[in-house]
């Protein structure tokens, strides 16, 4: 008969209170806290890393997880000239 585990780290997006314990410097009591208060969504792990981010980056400690989107476009490159025949931007044969 197979018996529900009832015992040992709560899970959650691979992670445990206890890492998330340890990244940000504070108790597991207190995590367990955080997320019964709504301060992050525990079964989600992008609200999780964004609340743990959000701790380490007032604590002055580099972030954890993927890097943010780059939101900048690459900068535009100016056209290659040909080389050889017409050229239509001076107008000549090279």
């Amino acid at each position: 008969m197979n018996k529900l585990k009832t015992r040992g780290p709560q899970r959650f997006a691979g992670l445990t209170y206890s890492q998330i314990a340890a990244w940000t410097g504070l108790t597991l009591n207190t995590v367990r806290s955080y997320a019964s208060r709504g301060e992050f969504d525990s079964r989600n792990l992008e609200s999780t890393l964004q609340w743990v981010n959000a701790r380490r980056t007032r604590r002055g400690l580099p972030l954890i997880g993927a890097p943010e989107h780059q939101t900048d476009s690459p900068e535009p490159t100016a056209p290659i000239p040909p080389s050889g025949g017409y050229n239509p931007e001076t107008g000549d044969y090279t």
